[in-house]
């Protein structure tokens, strides 16, 4: 059995060297690990991502900047996440196979790893003080890289549900174009009386607490949506809603490690490891079997960020 964990962080800089390997190494003693993405939040932690990803097959990497960054953000941190992405692309994905590589062998960039999305980048305007506009800036820019190198966006968005969405609508994120670059996905029931377009643009609603109309809005422009602990949260409604209503075929699995911990180890620090909580949970609002349920979220995983075992 492998489970993917579609959004996790090895790379945060609170871990000290002792602690991030701690971390690979239990996953590698959970037993059923299949891939993780470890999602940069951060120019630093970007590149942290980037060489967890060039140490471990099974670990591929994100690189973005989380908009809590967004007022600090300079110009030379986006030109980073775009070098990142260029120079650690996975072969024989869409990007490494379209877009020239503009930099120098030498490149410090460089560092042997597998990129497979930007993100996470978006909207959050939960806690102040923050900046709008730094948000919508740097917000913009880098899904303008997303589609300049034809990858797939790892989304955040918090207290901005509506304004992420008409943001991505115009920068292109479901654009023509841009589901043209990639192959339909399967078509697969929702409830009884509708079912996908088959559209993909390859755009992904991390650890999504929007409403499950909203999710229909975004599903019909090609979006997937991963989730994790609070589906597992007594008090959850909108995640369970949305799980119950949007196919499997456009969902992903995700622990958002280390943070939202699922029933029962809430209040601990999440693991990665912990991704089963979650598998097993959808399995339940699915009306499915487990390993089931386990072998199409590790479908749609791979899928989604061009990943072929």
């Amino acid at each position: 059995m492998k489970l993917f964990d579609a959004h996790t962080h090895l790379n945060i800089e609170e871990y000290d060297e002792a602690e991030r390997l701690d971390r690979l190494r239990t996953i590698e003693e959970s037993g059923y690990m299949g891939i993780v993405i470890d999602a940069g939040a951060s120019p630093a932690n970007s590149v942290q991502a980037v060489r967890n990803s060039a140490e471990r097959s099974w670990c591929y990497a994100s690189v973005g900047i989380h908009p809590h960054h967004a007022s600090e953000v300079t110009d030379a941190d986006i030109e980073m996440v775009r070098r990142l992405a260029v120079c650690n692309r996975l072969a024989g994905t869409v990007s490494s196979q379209s877009v020239p590589d503009p930099y120098d062998a030498d490149d410090p960039a460089r560092l042997g790893g597998k990129v497979v999305a930007i993100g996470e980048v978006g909207l959050d305007f939960h806690f102040e003080p923050y900046s709008e506009e730094d948000q919508i800036r740097i917000f913009r820019q880098q899904i303008r890289i997303a589609n300049e190198l034809r990858l797939p966006l790892m989304i955040h968005t918090r207290d901005a549900d509506r304004l992420t969405f008409d943001i991505l609508n115009e920068e292109g994120a479901f654009s023509d174009e841009r589901c043209s670059w990639f192959p339909q996905r399967p078509i697969q029931e929702v409830g009884s009386d509708e079912v996908t377009n088959g559209r993909d643009a390859r755009v992904q609603l991390h650890c999504y607490s929007g409403s499950a109309e909203l999710a229909k809005e975004y599903l019909r422009l090609g979006a997937s949506f991963s989730l994790g602990g609070p589906i597992t949260f007594k008090n959850s409604r909108k995640p369970v809603q949305v799980v119950q209503r949007i196919p499997l075929s456009c969902i992903m699995s995700e622990t958002d490690a280390p943070y939202m911990a699922p029933e029962p180890l809430r209040g601990r620090p999440n693991r990665t490891e912990y991704i089963i909580h979650m598998v097993r949970r959808m399995a339940v609002l699915k009306n499915a079997g487990f390993e089931e349920t386990a072998a199409m979220l590790y479908e749609n995983g791979c899928r989604f960020f061009d990943i072929n075992e």
